[in-house]
């Protein structure tokens, strides 16, 4: 007796001897069936009978055959139903509950079939039908307390039922006081429910023979396919459950657990299992389950094939609601039932699109399963066991090849399995090849797919995601996809062009396009002389020029990329943009690959809404141009344009702004282009950054704007001192000097006042919440009482104090760039001495102190000599000494002196010597130069000399511009009165003496030797006392009574004379070391970089030539960092106006001859490199094998010493076979440090990692760009690294505090004549 559907599909035959009380009418059932329930499942407080009372196998028969009846009945008969699967659960889980005769006699087998042939009735659907009333019979209803009056039962959480009249239990089926159909349905679906249950927890503990494993197996798949089966009368019925779909997902837990546990080999039975999923796949929960199932087998399988650590030990079945069920399956079993689980649904093509999906979903997190081993271990001979892509393609490859034909389709659904199967496609080709390379057919047919794929709105979002390494793989001819990839991600920048309603967010879709640029950006000039095939842009060609889709701005940005690249081509007509053909650019198509990626580059700059969108665009475009300025004349004029623009809209975040100017500054290295090219970018640049200045100081709110402030003082700065252009540009240093005095004068702006806006349309400007807060702001001035005691600052307001860290920033950037430029603009060229050399000064100091001691004569010996050292305006220190006491011949004593002035921004030194004039002297005698110098009138004229021809300067005199109209004497005085009387006498004076000296001119004339003795005057110069300093004093007006309190003078000391070496000795650039590494893979130790390095490439050699050219540290002066040429000879070293770079090579190093201060006998290597490089942020890895990178930096990183500071590892990896001279760039910040403020410091950087650049994580790049890109990322990543860890200090902040406290210290009163 079981489920008729059983039979017809030929799993179960009919016992005729069974279903013997099925002829009898339903009430006269219903009545024997409740009464044989109740004695044997009896109320609480009664007792059942005991095992022993069946005394022979009929006797048991014959009652089963009662309570089998009980599953046939209707729905309203269920409480009898329920008590009849307790019934049957006791006897099944509870030996000491069954019978006796059945354990007695072996009949277990038989027992065990006959009740899981009749708990299948249970799950045949019935509808609720009226009936008459009856007589009061006992029925049962629910009491959930009935199972805990049972001692020793079995608890199923099933409401057992209790007796009560029939009156009171009946329902009707138009409703009543009973159940509704729809509450009945649902107690049905319950019971059904527990019977799986009863079912399940039967295979979990019952020793079952294979034959009574198959009969399960068989009760249940065709429980399942009567219910799960696709029939023509499935009508749901309103309000009502609908019985399958509550099942399904029950059913087919219990039917693959089943099927898992039995470890049937039969392979009938998997034919039937087969057969009858084809009948279920339009259900999505069949798809989830054999997902489910496959998983489980797959993560077991390749824990047999690849060991330990590598998928699961045990099958681990996940279900939706019930959690994970654990088996424990033999191997044998286990593979063939992987195999046999794989090919159970039918190929993906002929489901219906949404399971299309669920099935490709699946396939590819089988493939990640295959993909992910090896990941995690650190044995580098254990990949001849990692399975290649070869081999998973042989797997799951012709149901993903086919997949993706269904690209062109419409349905939604069907393209987005598509693109389900080649982002799989994707992750499979990506991974490197480790024992064979991919075979030709899979590569082909991936490439076709890649084509087809691109050109499918619904795929390509998936494509550009999962295809952010492609380009970076060694697959064969990857390349040539470039075209085709530039083409498709016109379709999604600068603007979307396709109907995108992804998974993936717009801007996470744009970001995978612009990474998929960084990856192919580089190829156009490293492969030039690739033939494109004619006609491969038609589609793009509209794309790129359509006014549609672009903005006015837009395309005028592309205007001006097509101009840059083809300077020759009349590309542009008076009405617009138009479609070009292959004729309008050159014979090199792949030309037009470059203009069509420049474009895209800086048109989604415009475009661009993302903050961390824009901020990669930005590094990309500064790679790009550094990389194609050598080919593209007017290129960085183009993009300095376009960024000025940007910025001046002020709507840019803050954070994409300072980016930005970070942009703008490494431009400054490509001037010798931009002169080339365009000799007004610079002063448009400078003119524009002093008006963006003033802007925003005008504005106030320096909260959120002072890092722009600083940063845009110090992008102007490095813009002046690039070159000479602005020498003779009144109105560019004129608008120079405005913006600086703006923020040296920042303090008597006043209080900042709140702008308030009535206007809509500022308010819109001003929209959404506040810009972020800074990643880089200047730490506060660690010299507080100096601000304090300034007259200067307001007091009594809030917002002031506020604000007083903000504008002294912007102060201090404004003094230190203001210095910067009037050093400038007053000298030309370097110091004819090295900065680090002992200067004169301190010379002179030397040897008069050592004449001094030895004379025993100290007194008063600093006003004897002939140098001085004062202080001006509190941050410059100048000593004056004259050049006549140093040993030099002066041109017949002509006053000559030379200052040198130490401040903020290093240390000058001027010449100057004071030279008589004839006023009535016309020209000057030609300077070595042969060049003719202006012409001065009268007074003293000082030329100041650095290693160059003279300058000359004049002194200013006033003349009135209204002389005529001064009124004379006579008018002043009236006419006889005393006062005219008093003016005649003197006009009568004045005459008399003019004609007696006029008189004795004319005698004088005649004989002018015989009218005087001439003897020369006795001479009242003393060369002992020095007293050249009063001449410069004077003339630069700080002896002036106002300017009096500017200047300070030193008492010289032996504690003035070692603080001036040790300011000497302070930096005034930012001084920074790395480390660099060379390491064949990713499973390299920390012995094997340091200490016993493999045979290291001479790509690695010459990468480290690229960084800084080669110094000998016995005769360097510039910075070295910890090293010492007892244990270093040469080092990478590169320098320029703003940067020391050293970089610490551990292969340059060696061991120290003997102990000395710093080294110890026997130091090792690894020892040294630890102690240089304890102070490196930064570690540059040249990588011949990135797997398992991110290991290697954890590995450096915990192989360092306690100070171990290192954060950002820079990895290089070069590329091979057609990619050689190609390199990808790796970036990684590992989250691991030694204690929580240097972690949450690594947290920080993680989290802003492109305030540094212009090198990003994944992006590939050129050899001819290499050495320079690393270097400046380097340098960029170690300031963000001091910034996060709050231990950043701009060398001109540390020697400005040194000079206010040496103020402080060493300042004397002296009187004027001193």
């Amino acid at each position: 007796m079981f489920l008729e559907w059983m039979a017809q599909l030929q799993l179960l035959e009919h016992d005729p001897q069974t279903n013997i009380l099925g002829s009898l009418p339903l009430s006269t059932r219903r009545v024997l069936v409740s009464e044989i329930t109740n004695y044997l499942f009896p109320p609480a407080g009664k007792t059942g009978p005991d095992p022993a009372f069946f005394t022979s196998p009929a006797h048991v028969k014959w009652f089963m055959e009662v309570i089998g009846q009980g599953f046939n009945l209707p729905l309203e008969d269920m409480d009898i139903a329920a008590s009849d699967v307790c019934i049957y659960s006791q006897w099944l889980l509870e030996p000491t509950m069954r019978p006796a005769i059945i354990n007695t006699d072996g009949l277990e087998q038989e027992f065990y079939q006959v009740i899981f042939h009749q708990l299948s009735l249970i799950f045949k659907p019935r509808t609720l039908q009226p009936r008459a009333a009856a007589p009061a019979t006992p029925v049962h209803n629910y009491n959930p307390i009935h199972t805990l009056g049972r001692p020793g039962s079995f608890s199923l959480g099933i409401n057992v039922p209790v007796t009560q009249t029939a009156g009171h239990s009946t329902s009707n089926a138009k409703g009543g006081t009973g159940d509704s159909a729809a509450q009945m349905v649902h107690k049905h679906i319950e019971l059904c429910k527990k019977t799986l249950m009863t079912m399940a927890d039967a295979g979990r503990t019952l020793a079952m023979s294979e034959e009574t494993w198959i009969v399960l197996l068989k009760v249940v798949l065709g429980v399942t396919d009567s219910l799960l089966r696709k029939t023509e009368n499935d009508e749901a019925i309103a309000g009502v459950p609908n019985m399958s779909d509550e099942l399904c997902e029950c059913l087919l837990k219990v039917l693959f657990e089943l099927w898992l546990r039995s470890e049937t080999r039969q392979v009938e039975m998997w034919e039937i299992l087969k057969s009858c999923i084809m009948r279920w796949i339009h259900r999505p929960l069949v798809i989830q389950q054999w997902i489910s199932c496959c998983t489980s087998l797959t993560n077991k399988v390749v824990n047999m094939l690849y060991g330990p650590g590598e998928g699961t030990d045990l099958v681990i079945l996940s279900t939706i609601q019930a959690g994970n069920i654990t088996l424990d399956l033999g191997t044998d079993f286990v593979q063939y039932a992987w195999y046999k689980t794989l090919h159970l649904i039918p190929h993906p093509l002929q489901l219906p699109p949404s399971n299309f999906t669920l099935v490709i979903q699946g396939i590819g997190k089988l493939v990640d399963i295959f993909i992910q081993v090896g990941k995690d271990k650190d044995v580098a001979d254990r990949y001849a066991e990692v399975p290649d892509g070869c081999t998973i393609l042989h797997l799951f490859g012709s149901y993903l090849f086919d997949a993706c034909s269904a690209a062109p389709s419409t349905n939604p659904e069907a393209e987005r399995g598509c693109a389900e199967a080649l982002a799989t496609l994707c992750k499979i080709f990506c991974q490197k090849q480790r024992s064979k390379p991919f075979l030709r057919t899979y590569v082909e047919r991936f490439y076709a797919a890649l084509c087809v794929g691109l050109k499918s709105d619904g795929c390509l979002p998936t494509i550009l995601v999962h295809s952010t390494e492609l380009f970076a793989s060694d697959l064969e001819g990857v390349r040539m996809l470039a075209p085709e990839f530039v083409a498709a991600i016109k379709m999604v920048l600068p603007k979307l062009q396709i109907n995108y309603t992804g998974h993936v967010g717009l801007d996470e879709l744009r970001l995978a396009a612009i990474k998929v640029v960084s990856t192919i950006m580089c190829l156009p000039n490293h492969f030039d002389k690739m033939e494109l095939q004619p006609g491969w842009d038609w589609d793009l060609q509209y794309a790129s020029d359509s006014t549609s889709a672009l903005g006015e701005q837009e395309q005028i940005v592309t205007q001006l990329v097509c101009l840059s690249i083809f300077p020759s081509n009349e590309l542009l007509e008076a009405d617009g943009p138009k479609p070009r053909s292959n004729t309008d650019f050159p014979n090199k198509l792949i030309e037009k690959l470059k203009y069509y990626i420049l474009e895209l580059l800086l048109t989604s700059l415009r475009t661009e809404t993302s903050s961390y969108n824009m901020r990669y665009l930005l590094h990309l475009i500064n790679v790009y141009v550094v990389e194609d300025v050598p080919f593209c004349s007017g290129l960085v004029g183009t993009v300095v344009k376009l960024i000025e623009e940007k910025i001046l809209t002020m709507q840019l975040p803050p954070d994409v702004t300072l980016v930005a100017f970070d942009v703008l500054i490494d431009f400054v290295d490509l001037y010798d282009y931009v002169r080339r090219d365009n000799k007004s970018v610079a002063r448009e640049l400078v003119l524009a950054l002093s008006r963006y200045v003033v802007t925003l100081i005008t504005a106030g709110k320096l909260s959120n704007c002072y890092p722009l402030i600083v940063q845009a003082y110090d992008c102007m700065m490095k813009w002046i001192l690039t070159g000479h252009w602005i020498i003779g540009d009144r109105d560019c240093y004129q608008a120079v000097l405005v913006s600086l005095s703006k923020g040296i004068a920042i303090f008597d702006s006043g209080p900042e006042i709140p702008q308030t806006s009535t206007n809509a349309a500022e308010k819109k400007k001003r929209k959404d919440t506040a810009p972020p807060k800074q990643l880089f702001q200047l730490p506060p001035r660690p010299n507080k009482s100096s601000q304090s005691s300034n007259p200067s600052l307001p007091t009594g307001s809030n917002n002031s104090r506020n604000y007083k860290k903000e504008k002294a920033a912007v102060r201090q950037a404004a003094e230190y760039c203001m210095s910067q430029f009037i050093n400038y603009l007053g000298r030309a060229g370097f110091a004819h001495e090295q900065l680090n050399q002992v200067p004169e000064d301190i010379k002179m100091l030397r040897r008069e102190r050592l004449l001094g001691d030895k004379s025993d004569s100290r007194e008063c010996w600093e006003s004897r000599d002939g140098i001085r050292y004062f202080l001006v305006d509190k941050r410059r220190i100048i000593s004056v000494y004259d050049e006549n006491n140093n040993g030099a011949t002066p041109e017949k004593h002509v006053p000559a002196i030379k200052a040198i002035i130490r401040e903020t921004t290093g240390r000058y030194v001027w010449s100057i010597e004071s030279r008589y004039k004839d006023p009535e002297t016309v020209s000057l005698p030609p300077t070595p130069m042969d060049e003719v110098e202006p012409t001065l009138s009268q007074g003293h004229d000082y030329s100041v000399t650095w290693g160059g021809p003279l300058q000359f300067s004049e002194a200013p005199t006033a003349a009135p511009i209204n002389s005529d109209a001064l009124p004379s004497m006579e008018h002043l005085v009236e006419e006889n009165s005393k006062s005219w009387s008093e003016w005649e006498l003197i006009k009568s004076t004045i005459e008399h003496e003019q004609r007696m000296e006029m008189r004795e001119a004319k005698e004088v004339c005649r004989d002018p030797a015989g009218q005087y003795d001439a003897k020369p005057a006795e001479s009242k110069f003393n060369p002992d006392l020095s007293r050249g300093f009063r001449l410069l004093l004077a003339e630069v007006g700080l002896f002036q009574p106002n300017h009096r309190d500017r200047i300070t003078p030193l008492k010289i000391t032996d504690t003035l004379i070692a603080e001036i070496e040790m300011l000497d000795m302070l930096n005034d650039r930012d001084c920074i070391s790395v480390s660099a590494y060379y390491a064949h893979s990713g499973h390299a130790t920390w012995d094997e970089l340091v200490e016993t390095p493999p045979l290291i490439s001479e790509q690695f050699l010459q990468f480290l030539n690229c960084m800084g050219w080669t110094v000998n540290l016995d005769g360097h002066v510039g910075y070295k960092g910890k090293l010492d040429p007892t244990v270093c000879k040469t080092a990478p070293y590169y320098a320029d106006r703003n940067v020391e770079f050293l970089v610490n090579v551990p292969y340059l190093l060696q061991r120290p001859s003997s102990s000395n201060g710093t080294w110890e006998d026997g130091c090792s290597i690894s020892e040294i490199h630890r102690i240089v490089s304890s102070d490196d942020h930064v570690c540059i890895v040249w990588i011949e094998d990135l797997d398992n990178y991110t290991a290697l930096a954890k590995e450096i990183k915990q192989s360092g010493s306690a100070s171990e500071l290192s954060m950002v590892y820079i990895f290089v990896h070069p590329l091979k076979n057609s990619a050689s001279g190609l390199y990808w760039i790796r970036i990684h910040i590992p989250l691991i440090s030694n204690n929580a403020i240097s972690l949450a410091s690594c947290e920080r950087l993680y989290e802003n990692a492109l305030v540094f650049g212009p090198l990003v994580d994944g992006m590939i790049v050129s050899r001819h760009v290499l050495g320079t890109m690393v270097r400046n990322t380097a340098i960029s990543a170690h300031q963000a690294c001091r910034v996060v860890m709050d231990t950043y200090r701009r060398p001109y902040l540390a020697r400005k505090q040194f000079i206010e406290g040496m103020a402080d210290r060493h300042r004397i009163k002296l009187q004027l004549s001193e």
